[in-house]
């Protein structure tokens, strides 16, 4: 009963408040039907369905609060709960009279951390695939494009496999180097290549499947040509100075052995145009295994001096005549003999020991 007369009352004062100029009796509606919008506050969604008297409390029409938070604070009308999210923010920012419950979000004013409402209660926490990280949401992203989120290192504690697995983010490519490492342990994430080292010791393939100019700097230009493994002369401990065995060698004495890559022919060696290994063998390299004479291009004297090779014995006939002129390569003796070119008397070699005498 007192309802129906507060709404009678209402009406006729509204009525003569807001009336307009030219206004007349019959323009005021009737309590069950007044046209609220004429106040200036329209009443929709819920409102609509709200009692007179619980905004216009014993009949006090003027100054009736319009703002949400005026009204909605806990004396006149239920407020903010105790779990609502911290902000500054007008009601009607986020919330409609028709649909009380959010429709739209407005970051703008929030005093919180993301994570004090993102937390899986109030508003969606991180996902189970999430990256796990102590940083706060907004390090990475912002709410104007939350998905696009750009990344800081700073505050993960998994490993970077963890991560770095081909599906949360980009793993290893099909061209790295093959081994149980983490990635941790050679790379850093404020300079990811190149890698700030490498441990050899977790590498499970051969040196060259990483050392062939792709996956990591291969035999340089001037490398002697082989075929052996770079661990069979090579250490990772110490790469130079390298082991050496000739086994492998692909190349001829010479093209190593030419005094840049390798120690060459000395000054005093034998003028010949053989190859070294004509001569030599790398298990015995001195004295050679054979002289092949046909080579030799000076004479027997320019080697056969007793500094390169042996020389005229001392009981030797005394003669200036080469020793090519008597003797062979093939056959050195008996040799073939020729008074041409003797210095000495008859009487020095005829003698008796030397060749026959008197």
């Amino acid at each position: 009963m007192f309802g129906k007369r507060l709404c009678a009352i209402l009406a006729i004062v509204l009525a003569v408040l807001f009336a307009a100029p030219g206004l007349s009796a019959r323009d005021v509606v009737p309590a069950s039907g007044f046209d609220h919008y004429r106040t200036g506050f329209p009443l929709t969604g819920a409102h609509a369905q709200v009692r007179c008297e619980s905004c216009h409390i014993d009949a006090s029409f003027k100054g009736t609060p319009k703002v949400c938070s005026d009204c909605h604070n806990s004396v006149r009308a239920e407020g903010k709960s105790g779990n609502h999210i911290r902000t500054q923010a007008a009601c009607e920012t986020c919330h409609t009279t028709k649909q009380w419950q959010i429709g739209k979000f407005d970051h703008t004013g929030i005093v919180q951390s993301c994570a004090s409402c993102h937390n899986g209660v109030q508003a969606v926490g991180k996902g189970g695939s999430h990256i796990p990280t102590t940083a706060d949401c907004a390090a990475c992203h912002t709410t104007s494009t939350f998905d696009a989120a750009r990344f800081d290192h700073a505050g993960v504690t998994g490993s970077c496999a963890g991560c770095h697995n081909g599906t949360k983010a980009t793993g290893k490519s099909t061209s790295h180097l093959a081994t149980t490492n983490s990635c941790e342990s050679c790379h850093v994430t404020s300079a990811w290549n190149p890698a700030r080292k490498v441990d050899h010791t977790q590498v499970s393939g051969t040196c060259s499947s990483c050392h062939n100019g792709t996956g990591a700097k291969g035999k340089p230009s001037n490398h002697i040509p082989t075929t052996a493994q770079c661990s069979d002369c090579h250490a990772t401990s110490a790469w130079t100075p390298a082991n050496f065995s000739h086994a492998g060698i692909s190349g001829n004495c010479s093209s190593c052995h030419n005094g840049t890559q390798a120690t060459g022919k000395s000054a005093t060696h034998i003028t010949t145009t053989n190859a070294c290994e004509a001569c030599h063998t790398t298990n015995v390299w001195s004295p050679p295994r054979k002289v092949d004479h046909v080579q030799v291009t000076g004479t027997c004297s320019s080697c056969h001096n007793g500094s390169k090779a042996a020389g005229k014995p001392s009981n030797h006939i005394a003669t200036t005549a080469q020793c090519s002129d008597c003797h062979s390569t093939s056959a050195w003796t008996p040799a073939n003999f020729s008074h041409a070119g003797i210095t000495a008397s008859c009487s020095s070699c005829h003698n008796g020991t030397q060749a026959t005498g008197k």
